[in-house]
């Protein structure tokens, strides 16, 4: 058809080259029109699609979003019969899943870090909004009419599918994709059915879930028992592989975030959209927009990779942990200029080493790293002094007492002399009451107890702590710096010994599954191979292939004869290419920024070092009023308990932990770090809200729970299910 000439109220138009070919029609570019296009249904019968399309031009939908490609001009024949029409032509866009799945996203969309998807959902959101403002229903939602560019606009392609309902003539939408349609209308006939603003919202859930993480769709997860289901059946019964608060009999995809870990606030949007609650009402398209916002305001740097973004109350990296878990890459670097970056600072100005070095070795350490304890000299408490055992005289007057007694029997008539003997004996041994060993023992581990936090707020306020952290923060520094050379020499040499599996992986990297035609792989499968992060030729591996439930040989089978006929086409470059020089450039650009950022960290670190070591010195020595406090406490307990002949202990109460030293510990220094600790106390009865297991007491690292203590599956991470204490 190129080079035909079609008519729009009689003025012809000169077809282009053809840019796109669907079911229904082809599209054409517009010779002359640069901001024009073109589609030609290839239907047989096209008059109700001529209504449908007459009608939205008539609305003039096309004035009321820039986002949308809304018929323009009905196309005729020279003979007047009804062709097409013609739309805004979306320029540098492509389909949402070359963004979304992270092998697309870096042939594609190479330089997209998380800031730029969360971007781009909150413009599909914006997109979709757009679309029910102008009194429309999408009702096909899928990845294949979304468009995305490469700054994260986002334009609506086949709004001729759309439903419109104009005055009393209704104009459905027929078609839909199973893996975007809602619960409720799986399996309906959709040339009968009208839907709503809240069925979009259903689909519009699942494209944010997708870019947000990596593809993986929220209805695909790992089966505990038996086949897994089609994805179709698992959207029907509502079974939300990610939820926190249902059992589903599905656990999430290995290597996937806890949703809630994540952001709470996602979370419960998800989970209203993905339960039997949303189907009155999910999220609209506003919601996603307002909550997507105060997401991509919330990210923050990973401390641990420079190319992760995550919410700054997010529990951990889930980018990092994804990686590590999968043994993939989900971003990539950017690096301008043809080899490398162009105009970067790679060493700090007047930087010496050598100098450095002797700085820090200069520097003179506090000879101790415990405070003065001033000598005390007290005597026994009270409470000490009343508890204090009988003594021998104490038990003399008893015996008195008891002679007194004998005495009566046999001489009755002196018994003006042995009753008051008898009462003075018993009085005399009652004043003195036994020794109570607990309350004196608690009074001592409490008194300890005190002493070391004291102990430990005074190294904090003299700078000790702070101190010997820079010391070997700065140690850590010299020894990374003087193996740099080294790191750089090593990993050049094992990316050239390794380029010809590299040229293959990058090759196979290159062919996209969802543009391949393979046997017996439609939607549904794509999806489940996608939500396992499969999604190009060189993903195809028979073990991780096997690892899928429910997939086993039958399905692996044509996979991995596709990958062999896409490997047959490959040709080792012998010879060093461009993306060789590249390769090498940036890995001596990210040496280079290392050694820049510990130049940094050594020349700031080295002479903060040498004055906090000053300062600290001259503080050490002054008297600490709290320390004395405590330490008086400490000595008093320790005074009671030997006043009172019991044994000074050297484990607490009855827990046989350690008890700590009256004289402060000798390591310092040492952070809490980032480690989660798990306790080893089971739920008691608390169940996973997710697979029912049993359940663990674990501490948050970070986030807005940081430090406290949660109840997480027993299973973890298979199983991501919370609960609160």
């Amino acid at each position: 058809m190129t080079g035909s000439t079609v008519y729009v109220r009689g003025q012809p138009l000169s077809l282009g080259e053809r840019i796109g070919k669907g079911g229904e029609g082809e599209v054409y570019k517009v010779v002359g029109q640069p901001d024009l296009a073109v589609k030609l249904y290839t239907l047989k019968d096209t008059s109700h699609r001529q209504q449908k399309v007459v009608a939205m031009i008539e609305s003039a939908l096309f004035s009321r979003s820039s986002l949308v490609a809304y018929p323009i001009g009905a196309l005729e024949s020279a003979s007047g019969k009804f062709l097409g029409f013609t739309m805004n032509l979306v320029k540098g866009h492509r389909p949402l899943h070359d963004l979304y799945a992270p092998g697309p996203r870096k042939q594609n969309f190479p330089n997209a870090d998380f800031r730029f998807l969360v971007r781009s959902a909150t413009n599909v959101a914006r997109a979709i909004a757009q679309v029910h403002l102008s009194g429309c229903v999408i009702g096909d939602i899928n990845h294949s009419g979304l468009l995305v560019s490469s700054d994260a606009t986002v334009a609506l392609i086949d709004a001729d599918s759309f439903q419109f309902l104009n005055g009393k003539d209704r104009f459905l939408c027929s078609v839909g994709v199973p893996e975007y349609t809602p619960p409720e209308l799986q399996g309906v006939d959709f040339s009968k059915t009208i839907r709503t603003s809240n069925h979009d919202c259903f689909g519009l859930a699942v494209v944010i879930f997708q870019i947000l993480f990596m593809g993986r769709h929220p209805f695909v997860g790992t089966v505990r028992t038996g086949e897994i289901p089609p994805l179709h059946e698992n959207i029907r019964r509502f079974s939300y592989a990610y939820t926190d608060v249902r059992n589903v009999g599905m656990d999430q995809p290995p290597g996937t975030p806890s949703i809630a870990g994540f952001s709470e606030s996602l979370s419960r949007m998800f989970e209203i959209a993905f339960s039997q609650t949303g189907v009155t009402a999910r999220p609209d398209a506003m919601s996603w927009i307002n909550a997507l916002e105060v997401l991509e305001k919330s990210l923050v740097k990973c401390d641990e990779n420079s190319l992760h973004f995550l919410p700054k109350d997010a529990d951990e990296c889930p980018w990092c942990s994804m990686e590590e878990e999968l043994s993939t890459v989900l971003f990539l670097p950017y690096y301008g200029g043809p080899f490398g970056p162009q105009g970067v600072v790679s060493s700090l100005q007047g930087f010496s080493f050598d100098a450095v070095c002797r700085l820090i070795d200069s520097v003179q350490l506090p000879t101790r790293d415990s405070p003065n304890f001033p000598a005390v000299a007290l005597q026994p408490s009270p409470g000490a002094v009343n508890a204090r055992p009988i003594t021998t005289e104490s038990y003399k007057s008893v015996w008195i007492a008891i002679a007194a007694i004998c005495a009566l029997f046999v001489f009755p008539a002196g018994f003006l002399l042995w009753i008051p003997l008898i009462i003075w004996g018993f009085s005399k041994e009652r004043s003195v009451s036994r020794v109570r060993p607990d309350a004196f023992l608690s009074a001592f581990e409490a008194a300890s107890l005190r002493m070391e936090s004291a102990v430990d707020l005074w190294r904090n306020r003299v700078g000790l702590s702070a101190l010997f952290l820079l010391k070997d923060s700065l140690g850590i520094a010299r020894k990374q710096y003087t193996e740099l050379q080294a790191t750089e020499e090593a990993l050049i040499a094992r990316y050239r010994s390794e380029r010809r599996e590299r040229q293959l992986q990058a090759f196979l990297s290159g062919f996209d599954l969802s543009k391949a035609k393979i046997r017996g792989i439609g939607p549904a499968k794509l999806a489940v191979l996608t939500s396992y992060g499969i999604d190009n030729a060189s993903d195809i591996v028979r073990t991780r292939l096997l690892a899928i439930p429910g997939f086993g040989p039958e399905n692996t089978k044509p996979l991995l004869e596709w990958r062999k006929g896409v490997e047959r086409r490959f040709v080792y470059q012998a010879l060093e290419n461009d993306a060789d020089r590249r390769e090498v450039s940036r890995i001596r650009f990210d040496i280079s920024q290392k050694r820049l950022a510990l130049q940094t960290t050594l020349a700031s670190g080295s002479v903060t070092f040498a004055q906090s070591a000053a300062r600290v010195k001259a503080v050490i020595s002054i008297d600490d009023p709290a320390i004395r406090l405590a330490h008086r406490q400490l000595c008093q307990a320790k005074t009671d308990l030997e006043f009172l002949g019991i044994q000074v202990p050297n484990s607490l109460s009855k827990r046989g932990a350690t008890a700590p030293s009256v004289t402060p510990r000798q390591s310092v220094g040492r952070g809490a770090g980032t480690a989660r600790p798990v306790s080893n106390s089971s739920s008691a009865g608390t169940s996973c809200p997710k697979c029912g297991g049993l359940m663990v007491r674990r501490r948050a690292r970070r986030g807005t729970n940081a430090g406290n203590y949660f109840w997480g599956c027993l299973r973890y991470p298979s199983c991501k299910g919370t609960r609160s204490l």
